[in-house]
């Protein structure tokens, strides 16, 4: 048995809330999101999205470096999603 975790490793759901500090928007259980695509005024083609919380997020930004998620996220005045996805994070911005 070994007490580090490799890379590939995947976070437990109590390590994920102390990540984000903001713990009300950060999603931990994906099972709770849905996802698809919208249409988003000034863009040709539809945009990935999420349904979390009977509201719909576009996807804004991804990263592998959470200082900068934290950074990005500060910097937000709309409401945002952070979920974790294969290689880092992704930062959803509220739509309607």
């Amino acid at each position: 048995m070994k007490d580090t975790k490799d890379e590939n490793d995947t976070l437990d759901e109590d390590e994920l809330f102390r990540l984000g500090g903001k713990t009300s928007n950060f999603v931990v259980v994906p099972a709770e999101i849905r996802y698809h695509h919208i249409k988003v005024e000034d863009f040709d083609k539809p945009v990935a999205a999420i349904a979390y919380n009977n509201s719909t997020y576009s996807l804004f930004r991804t990263s592998f470096d959470w200082a900068e998620v934290e950074k990005i996220t500060s910097r937000l005045s709309a409401a945002y999603v952070i979920t974790v996805i294969k290689k880092g994070w992704a930062i959803w911005v509220f739509e309607y």
